[in-house]
């Protein structure tokens, strides 16, 4: 996500090639080091906020794009894939995504706890 918004802000840019590049890079070196480590990947998510609003299509799409390549990362790795996406979607027709993330972009307390909860429940199949 901070990669979607420094390309923005501050023309720092990692792109979704990089990206792949990089993620790909670390899972390959972490389970060198560690073979028996366990590893989840967690979806990348984005919601309609103050941080988001204005430039809501651009952050939607690259969102998702880099949340694609972490589908692709953890069926290469064969990783649990931990949807997040979808479930702020839905948690937030019913509840405003400020509940969940402050500003479209960050965790609040009780946006935490879900991805906590998400976790766990992922964590225990393992």
């Amino acid at each position: 996500m901070n990669d979607v918004w420094h390309e923005i802000d501050r023309e720092d840019v990692v792109d979704a090639y990089k990206y792949f590049k990089i993620y790909d890079m670390l899972i390959q070196e972490v389970k060198v080091a560690i073979p028996n480590i366990k590893i989840m990947i967690m979806k990348p998510f984005v919601l309609k906020g103050s941080a988001t609003e204005k430039d809501w299509e651009y952050f939607n799409f690259q969102v998702r794009k880099r949340a694609s390549i972490a589908k692709r990362i953890s069926e290469i790795y064969n990783l649990p894939f931990v949807e997040l996406q979808k479930d702020f979607d839905e948690l937030s027709r019913n509840i405003e995504p400020e509940f969940w993330l402050s500003d479209g972009v960050h965790p609040t307390a009780m946006g935490h706890e879900y991805i906590k909860d998400r976790w766990i429940e992922t964590f225990k199949t393992l």
